[in-house]
């Protein structure tokens, strides 16, 4: 009985160095492939990890693992996946980031005013999902609970706010520009 665990963790650690000499081999030239598409640090690591990832749940044994070759296509699906994403739904910068991005603090209490402004003009379970949600930063499930509503219906219905506020300041964007 004790031979036999003991051939069982020399085996799995045998098998645990072939996997950890496979990724310290093929990581370097992942990396920097993905570095060279992304041009971005953290990105880059991003996707190799998540490269790994996918490959590593496809192949389950260190004794059948895939050429770099795969590795980079796996990557470059991700990087790709990544682009089409972002011009889907577009980059999406946090409220927070943008009124901390004025110049002034003067600058950041006109556009915080004006925003909130822009909420009141919404109707009011528009403006109070937008308020939990983004303002206050409340999970879908906790908004759902304060506005006695589904999770589905406050998805739905932030949707719907996002997509009146948007089109309220571009409304206001034409109004300044004339």
């Amino acid at each position: 009985m004790i031979s036999i665990m003991g051939s069982k963790s020399k085996n799995s650690d045998n098998q645990q160095q072939k996997l950890q000499q496979w990724c310290h081999h093929t990581w370097p030239e992942l990396y920097r492939y993905v570095y060279y598409r992304v041009q971005n640090r953290e990105e880059a690591e991003d996707v190799t990890q998540e490269a790994y990832v996918r490959v590593l749940k496809k192949f389950t044994s260190p004794d059948n693992l895939p050429p770099p070759g795969y590795l980079k296509t796996t990557a470059l699906n991700l990087i790709r996946d990544g682009w089409r994403q972002q011009k889907t739904h577009g980059i999406q910068v946090p409220l927070e980031e943008v009124l901390l991005s004025c110049e002034s603090g003067e600058d950041a209490i006109i556009n915080e005013n004006s925003i909130r402004e822009l909420m009141r003009q919404l109707p009011e379970d528009q403006h109070r999902v937008l308020q939990l949600r983004i303002v206050d930063g409340y999970s879908r499930a906790e908004t759902a609970r304060r506005m006695e509503k589904s999770e589905d219906a406050v998805r739905g219905l932030q949707y719907r706010a996002v997509q009146a506020m948007r089109s309220l300041m571009v409304k206001q964007l034409e109004e300044v520009e004339r």
